[in-house]
């Protein structure tokens, strides 16, 4: 019984860094047989982790179909970023208080880790990294269970659309909106940092949404 859980816990890591990796992209069907043969591992625990990630809204599954990586909506997309700024937001003022020199030192880290992947075109990674800046903040207030919860809402997000047409000058501004945010938290100064939160989410927002959705 633990390895059968062991193989389907291994199966959905694996599958799922495909979508960190784009080796998966959304609509792209996925056929289990296939993914058991490239994961090296029977088709049970491949089904099972599908199963799973279908459950928690990355995949769509059709009867006598298959599962295919569920697109992004509109709608769901507003959900989500509403959901990721009232977090957000709602965590700053203990984040600070909090503030020691280790966690300043671990969010530069993080600011100069984006800064140093931005290049001539836009990757997967950068959204990665830019998790992993907003969720170093979120991390401040050392409760385990929201930090987890705040990543997967943003996986939900972005692994659920299309890089190819995001343009370069918006990460460019990112970068600049995280070393304003880095300055603003090292300070201590919690009314500018929910003033720069939520334009930096807003800025994502009408970027991303300009792009990724039909009017």
């Amino acid at each position: 019984m633990k390895d059968a859980k062991n193989l389907t816990l291994t199966a959905y890591n694996k599958i799922k860094q495909m979508m960190f990796d784009y080796d998966i992209v959304p609509g792209q069907r996925l056929v289990f047989v296939d993914l058991a043969k490239q994961l090296n591992v029977s088709r049970t625990p491949v089904n099972n982790a599908l199963s799973i990630l279908a459950k928690e809204g990355f995949l769509d599954f059709v009867p006598n179909q298959g599962y295919w990586v569920r697109k992004l909506t509109k709608q769901e997309a507003e959900s989500l970023y509403e959901i990721r700024e009232i977090l957000e937001t709602g965590i700053i003022g203990k984040a600070i208080r909090n503030l020691n020199d280790e966690k300043i030192t671990k969010l530069e880290q993080c600011k100069n880790n984006y800064e140093q992947a931005v290049n001539d075109h836009v990757s997967r990674n950068l959204f990665v990294l830019d998790m992993e800046f907003h969720g170093c903040i979120v991390d401040f207030i050392e409760n385990k269970f929201l930090s987890a919860q705040y990543r997967e809402i943003c996986h939900k997000i972005f692994l659920r659309f299309r890089t190819e047409k995001l343009l370069i000058q918006r990460i460019n501004d990112i970068v600049k909106e995280h070393k304003e945010l880095f300055e603003t938290i090292k300070i201590k100064d919690v009314g500018r940092t929910l003033e720069l939160i939520k334009n930096h989410n807003q800025n994502a927002r009408l970027h991303l949404f300009k792009i990724i959705f039909d009017d």
